[in-house]
């Protein structure tokens, strides 16, 4: 099993850094990462926030590519719906060369309401968007020309250059933790990444249904994970910060009019799920990783590497921990 580590860049109003001071500190805190032997760094966008959630992704993925050589780079998620679906084929190529390869790339048909407004994007149509946008991938990164016609893109006689290093394109992942995002993943041959939330039957309807490469029947997820010498010293560490990112994602599911197995808003984090958030020593972080994994047997657990808001060198400290203490034990389950 592998450890990556996941960044949305965000900067909330009470804890904000200048900006320039909030992306350095971060992109040399991925870089150190990698130093540190994580498998991987995801980053994931959302638009038109206060906080600025990164709002770039090929922006931000260009940087990593640059700045790391060895850890793998990817989209957890990127918003299909969002993006012309050409213009993303040869964003996502260019940075698979520039990576000598290194690129996954994660999407989700995307669920808030304000994104879709802004862009003019039609929200109904979310979900045959992201289907339309995985074939063009497809197609796209075989480096030959080739013609589409579908509900939403019409084509003719189109070709991205450069192709991407990897023969085929990047290994395609699918988030989201409902049934038609488990059947999307198996139905395209791609890779199921659902969050925290996901339920046993959504993640056995991926394994049963996949009719791809097997190769490329895969699984990773996402939970929450934060370490200190104590568990009391890792939610005061913590707590706040976590609080905050939870409370948020809940309006924006509410919002969304969207079912979230996580639950309601909470104003404690003692009330934060023990199923999803690995806070502790690194010995209570093992014991939630290798409990998770009998049931959810993923070759890949990604988390949080700063939680938005948290002082860089807090977050890094933790890093240091986990790689130290939790990452050994781990790579051998």
């Amino acid at each position: 099993m592998r450890l990556g580590v996941w960044y949305d860049f965000r900067n909330p109003a009470q804890w904000r850094l200048p900006w320039s001071d909030l992306y350095r500190g971060l992109i040399d805190q991925a870089v150190y990462a990698e130093q540190l032997g994580f498998s991987s760094i995801w980053l994931s966008e959302h638009h038109f926030l206060e906080e600025g959630y990164l709002p770039s992704l090929a922006a931000m993925l260009g940087v990593m590519a640059e700045r790391t050589s060895v850890a793998r780079i990817g989209t957890a998620v990127l918003l299909a719906p969002l993006h012309h679906p050409l213009r993303l084929a040869e964003d996502l190529a260019l940075i698979d060369q520039l990576s000598g390869g290194r690129l996954d790339v994660g999407m989700a048909p995307g669920y808030r309401p304000e994104e879709f407004r802004v862009l003019g994007v039609p929200r109904s149509e979310r979900g045959s968007r992201t289907d339309e946008t995985i074939e063009l991938l497809q197609r796209a990164w075989t480096g030959e020309r080739f013609s589409y016609s579908g509900k939403h893109f019409e084509f003719d006689d189109v070709i991205v250059s450069p192709p991407p290093a990897q023969a085929g394109g990047p290994q395609l992942w699918i988030g989201g933790n409902s049934p038609h995002s488990a059947s999307r993943a198996a139905r395209y041959g791609a890779g199921f990444m659902p969050d925290s939330g996901v339920t046993e039957d959504i993640y056995r309807k991926y394994l049963t249904e996949f009719k791809g490469d097997m190769a490329r029947r895969r699984l990773a997820t996402n939970r929450v994970i934060f370490a200190a010498e104590t568990k009391e010293k890792a939610w005061e560490l913590s707590g706040e910060y976590f609080l905050y990112q939870f409370n948020a994602y809940r309006q924006w599911f509410s919002d969304a009019a969207d079912v979230d197995t996580h639950g309601g808003a909470v104003n404690d984090p003692a009330d934060l799920s023990p199923n999803h958030y690995f806070v502790g020593t690194p010995d209570d972080i093992i014991a939630g990783i290798r409990e998770c994994r009998r049931t959810y047997d993923f070759e890949e657990l990604i988390f949080w590497a700063r939680p938005p808001g948290m002082p860089i060198q807090v977050s890094t400290r933790s890093l240091e921990l986990i790689a130290a203490e939790v990452m050994p034990e781990i790579t051998r389950l």
